[in-house]
């Protein structure tokens, strides 16, 4: 049997409670955002879980997050608080689990229980990768035996599978993982198959999922060999740097999903990344399984990036968190973090500095963005429609100028989106709902069939000084909220009158 590593109680429970408490109080202080909202109003307004499915044609991700939120806004409330507290659950109980079993000594786990990924970017933002790092960790706990739990070990990863498109690649790490380990047992052949009968359904349903996209989507993903140039190979290799090096560009208002690295060159990045990349091989280099483990995800990571052009923290953030499954899979071969014994300086020396220069470096952005967020609102989606309804204003017509399912997940109801001209929530993903350049909110409301109905009616738009009293309608201007740490998040409040 392998060697599993407990903490013990006394020394977790504090961390754990505090850790709760602060994500507790900044969750009260978080407003959604776009994306959270948009994962939201789907289960919201979804009649069945097979209408979850259809809802997601255009959003490239599977369906287990959504359907969860599906339940939870049908059976227990479609306030986005309690999706919030769902969340905060999820990823206390990764915590806990990380506190409890990881094989790192404690000044560790702290560091990364209170860093940019678990303080705030997995923990108060809403998004299915918190419940993919919970399954994550429970597989790493399962694999401290993976005899004994392989077929557990395989309904967990067809979890993971469904909860996101990157978990398939962790997916990917434990089979190759899990192949090493049953190689001469014979004895753990037919479970190994049955594992294998798991996990290749889990993937291919997940990949079927993300790739049923039509053609009229606005996803972009390069064709062929297309991605073959060095601006593309370059974008998707700094990706590495940004998951490790989490600092946002100083003074700024909207922060997130930016970092300061990006203000570099190139080329400064690209021998960064490859830097990272082989002080992370330093540690895991006794672990071939461990290795055989973190090395397919960091690939497949970085050819997504590479091919999709896509970007944000919480993309970036799943190398670090691989990395710290693969360190906890390399301690089931007897790999330590840090080398025990006499240890010469740099051996001794080496592997601390470059582990708590990380950490520092994100206890430092997680502060940041925590402190950020609690002072400043995240989306202005909130306090406008707070104002509206104490104002009595929502029982109007409400027409929206941007297409954002914040409001509407606010509001409780479906809003009327001018740019597609009917009512909504969640957003389709058609290149015709979201054109570019944007149309001009003139040209929405001319056009609108819904709107030259009207004597008068709310707008509510997310760009300002966009209005002009031409000879048909007229504005007056009610209110503004500005200040969001996300852009397009600043809303502006007018009442229109046909003249």
């Amino acid at each position: 049997m392998t060697k599993s590593y407990t903490t013990q109680l006394r020394y977790i429970l504090p961390l754990t409670l505090l850790y709760s408490a602060i994500s507790l109080v900044g969750m009260f202080h978080h407003e959604i955002f776009g994306e959270e909202a948009q994962q939201l109003t789907i289960g919201r307004d979804s009649s069945s879980v097979i209408d979850v499915y259809q809802n997601m044609l255009y959003e490239g991700h599977v369906t287990l997050w959504n359907t969860l939120l599906y339940f939870i806004t049908h059976y227990v409330s479609a306030r986005p608080i309690y999706m919030q507290l769902f969340h905060l659950l999820v990823i206390n109980c990764a915590v806990y689990l990380f506190l409890r079993y990881a094989p790192f000594n404690l000044t560790v786990k702290t560091l990364i229980i209170f860093g940019c990924y678990f303080l705030f970017v997995y923990s108060l933002v809403c998004r299915n990768y918190a419940l993919g790092i919970l399954l994550l960790f429970a597989c790493c706990i399962l694999m401290a035996n993976p005899g004994r739990n392989m077929i557990r070990i395989g309904l967990v990863v067809v979890l993971m599978c469904f909860t996101h498109l990157f978990y398939v690649f962790a997916a990917v790490g434990i089979f190759l993982y899990l192949l090493v380990y049953v190689s001469g047992k014979r004895e753990l052949y037919r479970r190994f198959v049955v594992f294998t009968c798991l996990f290749l359904f889990g993937a291919v349903s997940a990949v079927f999922e993300t790739l049923r996209i039509p053609a009229d989507g606005i996803v972009h993903i390069k064709t062929g060999l297309s991605w073959v140039n060095f601006d593309d190979i370059s974008f998707g290799i700094k990706c590495f740097v940004r998951g490790y090096i989490t600092d946002p560009p100083a003074n700024v208002q909207y922060f997130w999903d930016k970092q300061y690295v990006q203000c570099l060159s190139d080329n400064t990045n690209i021998i960064l990344a490859l830097l990272l990349f082989a002080c992370t091989l330093l540690f895991l280099r006794k672990s071939r399984k461990a290795i055989l483990f973190y090395v397919p995800p960091v690939i497949f990571l970085t050819a997504f990036f590479t091919i999709t052009g896509a970007a944000g923290t919480r993309y970036f953030g799943l190398y670090f968190i691989f990395f710290i499954a693969a360190l906890w899979l390399a301690y089931y071969d007897g790999v330590n973090i840090f080398p025990k014994g006499n240890p010469g300086f740099i051996r001794k020396w080496a592997p601390r500095a470059f582990i708590y220069i990380i950490l520092t470096d994100q206890l430092f952005t997680g502060v940041y963005m925590y402190e950020k967020d609690f002072k400043a609102p995240f989306s202005q989606a909130n306090n406008t429609i707070s104002y509206l309804k104490a104002r009595h204003l929502d029982a109007n017509f409400l027409a929206v100028d941007g297409y954002c399912p914040t409001l509407s997940a606010y509001l409780g109801k479906k809003t009327f989106y001018l740019n597609t001209d009917q009512f909504g929530s969640f957003c389709i993903w058609k290149r015709a709902y979201i054109p570019y350049p944007r149309k001009s909110l003139m040209d929405e409301i001319s056009s609108s069939r819904h709107i030259k109905n009207l004597k008068t009616f709310i707008l509510i738009s997310n760009r300002d000084n966009a209005v002009n009293n031409d000879g048909a309608w007229q504005f007056n201007k009610l209110a503004s909220f500005q200040g969001a740490i996300t852009e397009g998040e600043d809303y502006y409040v007018y009442r229109v009158t046909k003249k």
